[in-house]
């Protein structure tokens, strides 16, 4: 397994994360390799998941009221 810059974009490693998806579910590839793949692919997700949510943690402290005003924020949702 490979070790991911750091400063690699988001979507990056959603395209990633994606392309080992499609090897894993093509039958050709061999249980040691769908076994890397399976673990390159959950540290992906792992730092896809912690960046979404430093970035929803960010954008909560954005969007506090100051004073005297009344919060209006929603939850972040990702599809």
């Amino acid at each position: 397994m490979t070790k991911r810059k750091k400063e690699e974009r988001f979507e990056e490693q959603l395209e990633r994360l994606e392309a080992i998806v499609a090897r894993l579910e093509d039958e050709s590839v061999g249980l040691e390799q769908a076994l890397e793949l399976f673990e390159e692919g959950m540290t992906l997700a792992r730092g896809c998941r912690t960046r979404l949510e430093r970035i929803e943690q960010r954008i909560e402290q954005l969007l506090e009221p100051g004073e005297g005003q009344e919060a209006e924020t929603a939850p972040l949702t990702v599809d």
